[in-house]
């Protein structure tokens, strides 16, 4: 089994907020942690679907079943690799598989960092979906707004 875990991620920044605003055309500064927490699943859903990070974050993958190899998402750069009692286990990291010396289960600790040029791309799209969050739209209609990514 393999699952991935969010440890830190960073949040919008008020630049978004104001973009999501003005593409929402919500005029009501009482709206604006309502907005927040769509802008936030937003950014979360791109990114997953386009594998790219949109915000820097710290992620865990943790892996049980596994042939010593675990892939890292959305350009991770792997910061440590333990087993289950803490211990730090051998690793390569080659793209986005990481060949570690066991084959037991281990946590990989990966960071992100932003791309600019995709953020510019993939910020269309996550205004797109934080609005249809906000205007109360259908799973549908959200899933065919992350196949833009």
């Amino acid at each position: 089994m393999v699952r991935t875990e969010v440890i830190q991620i960073a949040e919008p920044d008020a630049l978004a907020l104001e973009a999501l605003r003005q593409y929402a055309a919500v005029s009501d500064a009482g709206q604006d942690n309502v907005l927040m927490l769509a802008l936030k699943r937003a950014f979360y859903m791109v990114q997953r679907a386009a594998d790219v990070a949109l915000l820097p974050g710290t992620f865990r993958v943790c892996a049980s079943d596994h042939p010593r190899t675990v892939n890292v998402y959305m350009g991770g750069k792997v910061s440590s690799v333990v087993d289950d009692h803490g211990v730090a286990v051998s690793h390569h990291q080659r793209g986005r598989s990481v060949y570690v010396g066991t084959d037991r289960y281990v946590e990989v600790t990966f960071t992100t960092e932003v791309n600019q040029a995709d953020y510019d791309r993939l910020l269309p799209v996550v205004l797109q979906y934080a609005t249809a969050i906000y205007d109360g739209q259908d799973s549908r209609t959200l899933n065919s707004i992350l196949l833009q990514c």
